[in-house]
């Protein structure tokens, strides 16, 4: 049985697995389309799709007539898929929710269709990953050093061609101006979607797969450096005309002007390497490259009708529980605006207000921004932000994601637990930060239930479990701040102790 005849055949199975697969996702892909349209990182996400539709049409005519070989052991590909669904959706974690429909897909193409058909398939299923925003934790790990090497390449350029500056992490200081070197600027957005481009690019160029391969892996310098010509140019704006050159029409359109050079390079080099063809009949087809046709053997049995429905049903399980289990939102035992003004020989020093941009992002259902001071006047910063878990809660910000984005790097981070002489412990992280000339200490960990934790595994894993057992997914994030003066070692102290007499305080707000 060919392909295109076992398409025909399937149809009532097709007519029930799309339902299923509309319930699994129609809570999850309408909030990655929405990411598209927000954040321009992704927004090369709506062209994703059509172009893997292409390359499975453009591939059409010679894989209708290959022999499909059903393959038992796609049940179990759909079932890897369906459990990453359900994890994703228990932890919140949209990459896993997200990439489990490529998963699911494959699954499906496996056990309907067979390997061989996978093979042909492989192109435009994994091309579907490029639709897929990537985990902030990886985003953030590698924008912040990104910035950092294109704001030094940029003001070492600009020294080289005498423009006075000075260099501050990734902040770039003018006598006139200060410029900041943002996610946009450093390479990181338009490498998102070049790489798309370039993947599509390069099974279009009629070459060797090597060849390919080198271009799709060109997207990576060729973004790096045209966003520090940006970066550049942009320098020597500022330095006549001010901040407004990096602000408004100018900053766009340089962004634009930038993205199309490094569209321009990347051909380039895709006509620099791809040889010359030896054989230009057949061109069009042999542009995207397939597996190589082999001897065709005897299909082996259709899996058996118990099969079909096991998948059925997994996929109607996994989609039943998604729609109806529901966490409850939990509130904290009293709200954070009770929290004591002095606790033992710490006396508030100030208080704090995020904006509306800021809690537009981090969502919390309560929390603390203070800073106390002790007897000898000795001030250290306290943050608490409690996230209930409701629809309107939003996630916990690790450090390690959002103080390297605000212009932090990472100097030192040791997890270990801190004993509270009242009873208990608590796991933390002594992480310590340097911005410019400022260097603090933070001393921070994530509580669900009563538990304290200093890892995101944990916390997302607490956040599963809470959800599945307990249908509560309420966490706290706790974050101590500790301006270092001269001594190390004295900072490291007053912090550790100002944890100890502040958390059994805290315990009374925090939900068990």
């Amino acid at each position: 049985m060919t392909l295109s005849e076992a398409c025909k055949q399937y149809k009532a199975h097709f007519l029930i697995v799309i339902p299923l697969l509309v319930g699994l996702y129609f809570r999850v892909v309408p909030d990655m389309v929405s990411d598209w349209a927000k954040d321009d990182n992704y927004s090369h996400g709506f062209l994703v799709p059509f172009i893997a539709g292409y390359f499975l049409w453009h591939r059409w005519p010679s894989l209708k007539d290959r022999k499909v070989s059903p393959n038992s052991y796609g049940l179990v590909v759909v079932a890897l898929g369906g459990v990453q669904l359900l994890m994703g959706w228990l932890a919140s974690e949209y990459f896993m929710m997200r990439s489990s429909l490529i998963v699911v897909l494959v699954g499906l193409v496996l056990f309907w269709f067979g390997r061989d058909i996978l093979k042909w398939m492989a192109l435009p299923l994994g091309y579907l990953i490029f639709m897929v925003p990537i985990p902030y934790i990886i985003y953030d790990m590698l924008a912040f050093p990104l910035k950092l090497f294109v704001t030094k390449v940029s003001v070492g350029f600009l020294r080289l061609v005498g423009v006075i500056v000075l260099r501050e992490g990734n902040i770039i200081m003018f006598p006139s101006t200060t410029l900041e070197v943002a996610d946009a600027c450093s390479g990181i957005r338009s490498l998102m979607s070049l790489l798309a481009l370039a993947v599509a690019y390069a099974f279009f160029v009629q070459t060797s797969n090597v060849r390919r391969w080198f271009i799709i892996v060109a997207a990576v310098p060729v973004a790096i450096a045209t966003n520090a010509l940006r970066v550049i140019i942009t320098g020597f704006l500022a330095q006549w005309w001010g901040a407004k050159a990096a602000e408004g029409f100018f900053h766009e359109f340089a962004g634009m002007v930038v993205f199309l050079l490094a569209i321009v390079l990347l051909v380039v080099v895709g006509l620099l390497v791809k040889g010359r063809l030896e054989n230009v009949e057949g061109a069009a087809y042999s542009a995207i490259p397939s597996p190589v046709p082999t001897a065709t053997a005897e299909p082996a049995p259709a899996p058996r009708l118990q099969s079909y429905y096991a998948v059925f049903t997994l996929l109607f399980g996994v989609a039943l529980f998604i729609n109806l289990h529901s966490d409850v939102s939990v509130p904290p035992n009293r709200p954070f605006n009770e929290f004591p003004m002095q606790v033992k020989a710490w006396q508030m020093a100030g208080q704090s207000e995020f904006s509306a941009n800021v809690l537009s992002v981090l969502k919390p259902t309560d929390y603390l921004y203070r800073q106390y001071k002790n007897a000898d006047g000795k001030v250290v910063g306290l943050y608490i932000g409690f996230h209930g878990g409701g629809k309107e809660s939003g996630e916990i910000h690790s450090p390690r994601n959002c103080l390297p984005g605000s212009g932090w790097y990472e100097i030192s981070a040791k997890r270990g637990t801190l004993e509270i002489p009242s009873g208990g412990s608590v796991k933390l992280v002594r992480s310590v930060y340097q911005k410019g000339e400022n260097k603090e200490l933070f001393l921070y960990w994530f509580q669900a239930r009563g538990h304290s934790m200093n890892d995101e595994f944990s916390l997302k894993l607490a956040e599963m479990t809470g959800s599945l057992f307990y249908r509560r997914r309420d966490t706290s994030f706790i974050r101590v701040s500790v301006p270092f003066e001269g001594d190390d070692s004295s900072a490291l102290s007053r912090g550790e102790q100002f944890v100890r007499d502040i958390t059994p305080t805290i315990q009374e707000f925090l939900p068990q």
